[in-house]
């Protein structure tokens, strides 16, 4: 009885390692076939595809398209600055889409060594050390108080239409000034190389950009300020002052 018993627990042994054998060649089977071998990015600006893929498909399991679904619709998901949210659709085992909400960026402030971005509404969406590209930099802004997610405490909240036009009409023409500046008494300037643009208190900005778009070729290699605080399609004067 003993050598019959131990035969057929041998057997139950035998058994379960097959079994379990066949379960992990379905598993790796499994894996392969949901593999990703390509991914489409769709709605990204700030980042490339490339960039996007390497945050969200890594090595191991993170490159089995199941997986990723289940982490992007039932798991937590990891912070990436300037990104709101992400999702992923599985088009095919071997293929994803990968659609990319980023945060609403109008421009950026230096505090404490750190870019402060914020939206159309003066709200703080990123603190970060890294630099976009295509961002315009605001200077002479005065602000009491600077939290994440919360409103840059100004003097004058109308700044923020004011920031919001001027970046429209930049990306209008197709301008990126290396900075753009408020005066004191709330005089706009823009510094485009060695050139630092004097547009006044924001009269007329769409026929002065405009006009700047043009000029600008002609003062690639031009130092000092360009005054169009008085520019107008009727009133053409335009000077350059020669920086001293």
């Amino acid at each position: 009885m003993r050598y019959h018993e131990k035969k057929k627990g041998f057997k139950k042994v035998i058994l379960a390692i097959a079994v379990l054998a066949v379960v992990a060649v379905l598993l790796l089977s499994v894996a392969g076939f949901f593999q990703i071998r390509q991914v489409t990015v769709i709605g990204n600006e700030y980042y490339t595809k490339e960039q996007i893929a390497d945050f969200v498909i890594q090595d191991g399991y993170k490159r089995n398209s199941l997986y990723l679904y289940f982490q992007y619709h039932y798991m937590e998901q990891p912070e990436i600055p300037f990104i709101d949210t992400m999702e992923v659709t599985i088009d095919s085992p071997s293929s994803v889409t990968i659609r990319v909400y980023e945060k609403s960026i109008v421009a950026y402030v230096r505090y404490l060594g750190k870019n402060v971005y914020f939206d159309k509404d003066g709200v703080v969406v990123e603190i970060s050390e890294e630099e976009m590209e295509n961002v315009p930099l605001i200077s002479g802004l005065s602000f009491q108080e600077l939290t994440l997610y919360q409103t840059l405490r100004v003097e004058d909240e109308s700044i923020f239409d004011t920031i919001l036009d001027v970046t429209q009409l930049l990306s209008k023409y197709d301008l990126s000034p290396d900075e753009i500046r408020f005066g004191s008494a709330g005089e706009l300037y823009f510094q485009m190389g060695g050139v630092r643009v004097a547009l006044g208190e924001g009269d007329n900005l769409d026929e002065k950009v405009a006009r700047l778009k043009q000029l600008e070729p002609d003062l690639a290699d031009k130092t000092g300020t360009l005054h169009m605080e008085n520019y107008t399609d009727e009133s053409t004067h335009i000077s350059l002052e020669a920086a001293k």
